[in-house]
């Protein structure tokens, strides 16, 4: 079999046609390398500043300083809601001491030095409670 021949004028009307093709490929090729050296840029002043604030790029490294970040920022906000259960818990001893008071005081023949010494014992319950929540804060 023998090769196909094109005449001098098939070779330039193919290359007529296949010239715009080349010219938007080569022109898609510069624009892919400016792309690839801006994002070198890029990522180079990233890197940069990463090493600066955090004196590491290490991307295993930096990953493990976050999830100990989300740990501390877990164990906080657990040790927040223990307290507020604490200061939850010892608010519901004061109401009810409220409530037995009162109950004492609507009582009849209640006498001046029974309510001084209801009123010692609020006191000190009241301080107690207190140093307990503020002991564990």
């Amino acid at each position: 079999m023998q090769p196909q021949t094109r005449s001098d004028e098939q070779n330039r009307a193919l290359l007529a046609r296949l010239r715009p093709e080349h010219e938007s490929l080569k022109r898609a090729q510069i624009k892919a390398e400016t792309e690839a050296e801006r994002a070198a840029a890029e990522q180079e002043r990233i890197e940069a500043e990463v090493l600066a604030k955090y004196g590491t790029v290490d991307v295993d490294e930096l990953q493990a300083r976050i999830e100990a970040g989300w740990q501390r920022n877990s164990d906080a906000v657990d040790a927040y809601q223990t307290n507020l259960d604490r200061v939850r818990q010892a608010a519901a001893r004061i109401d009810a001491e409220d409530r037995a008071i009162e109950t004492i005081l609507k009582q009849p023949n209640v006498r001046i030095a029974d309510l001084g010494r209801l009123l010692d014992e609020r006191i000190g319950a009241v301080a107690a409670v207190v140093d307990d929540v503020a002991g564990a804060a």
